[in-house]
Protein backbone atom coordinates (compact mmCIF):
# COMPACT_ATOMS: atom_id res chain seq x y z
CA UNK A 1 0.00 0.00 0.00
CA UNK A 2 2.75 2.45 1.20
CA UNK A 3 3.91 1.99 -2.46
CA UNK A 4 1.44 2.99 -4.41
CA UNK A 5 0.79 5.85 -2.18
CA UNK A 6 4.39 6.61 -3.39
CA UNK A 7 3.69 6.01 -6.60
CA UNK A 8 0.53 7.92 -6.91
CA UNK A 9 2.41 10.86 -4.87
CA UNK A 10 5.05 11.34 -7.68
CA UNK A 11 2.68 11.03 -10.23
CA UNK A 12 0.66 14.16 -8.60
CA UNK A 13 3.73 15.93 -8.23
CA UNK A 14 4.51 15.45 -12.36
CA UNK A 15 1.22 16.53 -12.71
CA UNK A 16 1.47 19.39 -11.08
CA UNK A 17 3.94 20.94 -12.28
CA UNK A 18 3.06 20.42 -15.91
CA UNK A 19 -0.13 22.14 -15.24
CA UNK A 20 2.14 24.67 -13.40
CA UNK A 21 4.05 24.65 -16.99
CA UNK A 22 0.91 25.11 -19.34
CA UNK A 23 -0.89 27.82 -17.24
CA UNK A 24 2.43 29.91 -17.97
CA UNK A 25 1.87 29.31 -21.65
CA UNK A 26 0.20 32.23 -23.13
CA UNK A 27 -1.99 31.68 -25.33
CA UNK A 28 -3.42 34.22 -28.38
CA UNK A 29 -6.79 35.73 -28.36
CA UNK A 30 -8.58 38.35 -30.14
CA UNK A 31 -5.72 40.13 -32.65
CA UNK A 32 -2.64 38.35 -31.38
CA UNK A 33 -3.55 39.44 -27.68
CA UNK A 34 -1.29 36.75 -25.65
CA UNK A 35 -3.01 35.69 -22.34
CA UNK A 36 -1.51 33.58 -19.63
CA UNK A 37 -4.05 31.35 -17.92
CA UNK A 38 -4.46 32.82 -14.70
CA UNK A 39 -4.97 35.67 -16.59
CA UNK A 40 -7.59 34.78 -18.83
CA UNK A 41 -9.66 32.86 -16.16
CA UNK A 42 -9.05 36.26 -14.32
CA UNK A 43 -11.07 37.58 -17.11
CA UNK A 44 -13.51 35.18 -17.14
CA UNK A 45 -13.84 35.87 -13.49
CA UNK A 46 -15.01 39.52 -13.80
CA UNK A 47 -17.13 38.48 -17.17
CA UNK A 48 -19.24 36.22 -14.85
CA UNK A 49 -19.42 39.05 -11.85
CA UNK A 50 -18.91 42.56 -13.66
CA UNK A 51 -18.24 45.26 -10.97
CA UNK A 52 -16.59 42.66 -8.87
CA UNK A 53 -14.08 43.74 -6.44
CA UNK A 54 -10.50 42.85 -5.49
CA UNK A 55 -10.86 41.31 -2.50
CA UNK A 56 -14.27 38.95 -3.62
CA UNK A 57 -12.05 38.42 -6.78
CA UNK A 58 -9.57 37.31 -5.06
CA UNK A 59 -10.86 34.86 -3.22
CA UNK A 60 -12.77 33.44 -6.16
CA UNK A 61 -9.31 32.44 -7.72
CA UNK A 62 -7.61 31.73 -4.78
CA UNK A 63 -5.07 34.14 -4.65
CA UNK A 64 -3.99 37.01 -2.72
CA UNK A 65 -5.44 40.68 -2.91
CA UNK A 66 -1.71 41.58 -3.83
CA UNK A 67 -1.74 38.84 -6.80
CA UNK A 68 -5.19 39.90 -8.17
CA UNK A 69 -3.66 44.18 -7.79
CA UNK A 70 -0.77 43.26 -10.15
CA UNK A 71 -2.21 41.05 -12.60
CA UNK A 72 -5.23 43.67 -12.98
CA UNK A 73 -2.56 46.28 -13.65
CA UNK A 74 -1.91 44.09 -16.53
CA UNK A 75 -4.95 43.10 -17.99
CA UNK A 76 -6.05 47.33 -18.01
CA UNK A 77 -2.76 47.35 -20.04
CA UNK A 78 -3.73 44.67 -22.35
CA UNK A 79 -6.98 47.15 -23.24
CA UNK A 80 -9.04 43.89 -21.48
CA UNK A 81 -10.13 45.18 -17.72
CA UNK A 82 -11.42 48.43 -16.67
CA UNK A 83 -11.19 50.00 -13.06
CA UNK A 84 -14.13 52.06 -11.71
CA UNK A 85 -14.23 53.38 -8.38
CA UNK A 86 -16.46 51.66 -6.21
CA UNK A 87 -19.83 52.73 -5.26
CA UNK A 88 -19.51 51.64 -1.90
CA UNK A 89 -16.20 53.21 -1.52
CA UNK A 90 -13.79 55.46 -2.99
CA UNK A 91 -11.09 53.45 -1.59
CA UNK A 92 -12.05 50.27 -3.61
CA UNK A 93 -12.45 49.62 -6.93
CA UNK A 94 -15.03 47.81 -9.32
CA UNK A 95 -13.93 45.81 -12.62
CA UNK A 96 -15.24 45.72 -15.37
CA UNK A 97 -14.23 44.26 -18.99
CA UNK A 98 -14.11 46.41 -22.00
CA UNK A 99 -15.52 45.18 -24.78
CA UNK A 100 -12.18 43.53 -26.00
CA UNK A 101 -12.35 41.63 -22.19
CA UNK A 102 -15.65 40.74 -23.28
CA UNK A 103 -14.66 39.24 -26.61
CA UNK A 104 -12.09 37.30 -25.45
CA UNK A 105 -14.27 35.76 -22.73
CA UNK A 106 -16.37 34.98 -25.17
CA UNK A 107 -13.01 33.11 -26.97
CA UNK A 108 -12.13 31.37 -24.02
CA UNK A 109 -15.36 29.87 -23.60
CA UNK A 110 -15.61 28.35 -27.11
CA UNK A 111 -12.07 27.20 -26.32
CA UNK A 112 -12.98 25.60 -23.40
CA UNK A 113 -15.79 23.58 -24.21
CA UNK A 114 -13.89 21.79 -27.07
CA UNK A 115 -11.58 21.02 -23.40
CA UNK A 116 -14.25 20.06 -21.41
CA UNK A 117 -15.06 17.43 -24.01
CA UNK A 118 -11.53 15.39 -23.12
CA UNK A 119 -11.92 16.29 -19.45
CA UNK A 120 -15.52 14.89 -19.43
CA UNK A 121 -14.02 11.40 -21.37
CA UNK A 122 -11.74 11.27 -18.90
CA UNK A 123 -14.01 11.33 -16.13
CA UNK A 124 -16.83 9.78 -17.43
CA UNK A 125 -14.76 6.42 -17.31
CA UNK A 126 -15.03 7.01 -13.55
CA UNK A 127 -17.73 5.18 -11.29
CA UNK A 128 -19.76 7.73 -9.29
CA UNK A 129 -18.25 5.57 -6.28
CA UNK A 130 -15.04 6.91 -7.49
CA UNK A 131 -15.20 10.27 -8.37
CA UNK A 132 -16.93 11.60 -5.32
CA UNK A 133 -14.28 9.83 -3.27
CA UNK A 134 -12.15 11.87 -5.92
CA UNK A 135 -13.46 14.66 -5.33
CA UNK A 136 -13.74 14.15 -1.55
CA UNK A 137 -9.86 13.56 -1.34
CA UNK A 138 -9.49 17.13 -3.48
CA UNK A 139 -11.20 19.25 -1.05
CA UNK A 140 -9.22 17.40 1.95
CA UNK A 141 -6.24 18.37 0.16
CA UNK A 142 -7.47 21.69 -0.57
CA UNK A 143 -8.36 22.74 3.11
CA UNK A 144 -4.67 21.39 3.66
CA UNK A 145 -2.99 23.45 1.63
CA UNK A 146 -5.13 26.48 2.67
CA UNK A 147 -4.21 25.90 6.50
CA UNK A 148 -0.58 25.57 5.13
CA UNK A 149 -0.88 28.56 3.08
CA UNK A 150 -2.60 31.15 6.03
CA UNK A 151 0.42 29.79 8.75
CA UNK A 152 2.54 30.84 5.77
CA UNK A 153 5.21 27.69 6.16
Amino acid sequence: MKEHIRDFAWLWERIIHKYTQVEKMPQKYCDNLLLTQPEIHTVVSIGDQEGIGVTQLAKIRGITKGAVSQMIYKLVDKGVVEKHVSPDSDAAVSLFLTDKGKQVCLEHRKRHEAQSDMFMRLMSSLSEENLLKMTEFFNSFEKELDEILSKGE
